[in-house]
């Protein structure tokens, strides 16, 4: 009797790990399909420096790049995801008197101005501005989708760098 029940367990044991295997490959399928459509979409991976900003990179990637800023560039502008940024940084991202500060200037008072910086700025907002006249709701007061918020973040960075 011994024998059938270490060999079911082995047999459970095996099938647990078939099982497991077959989660994992599905995931990678689903993974890599994912990455495919990411990429055909022209939003692929950039080259980023130790502070998370992009760096300038050759062939698709810099095409890559500039789809990403130009798709940015329609969000901040309210073209694309109902961003409304151009309200409080105007339409050239110069900044509006007691509203929104300088985006094309280079200077970052709530941080080191890296796409991570911005990214995490816009997400949460900035309530209580060291310098500007109103606060900045998070999403800039709309809600962004994943692949805006990269846009945005790759667009505002490329004004000032």
């Amino acid at each position: 009797m011994r024998g059938n029940t270490s060999d079911i367990s082995r047999g459970a044991a095996h099938a647990r790990r078939r099982a497991a295997f077959r989660a994992a490959a599905a995931a990678v399928v689903v993974l890599a399909g994912a990455g495919w459509r990411f990429q055909d979409a022209g939003l692929q991976a950039r080259s980023m420096d130790s502070t998370g900003s992009p760096v300038a990179t050759t062939g698709s990637h810099a095409a890559g790049a500039d789809t990403l800023v130009a798709l940015g560039e329609k969000v901040f502008k309210g073209k694309v995801g109902g961003a409304i940024c151009t309200t409080c940084h105007g339409p050239g991202a110069k900044g509006m008197k007691g509203l929104g500060p300088d985006l094309t200037d280079g200077t970052w008072l709530h941080g080191n101005g890296s796409v991570a910086f911005l990214k995490s700025i816009i997400r949460s907002g900035v309530p209580n501005p060291k310098e500007a006249g109103a606060p900045m709701p998070p999403y800039g007061g709309t809600p962004l989708k994943g692949e805006h918020l990269e846009a945005v973040a790759a667009y505002v960075y490329s004004l000032s760098h």
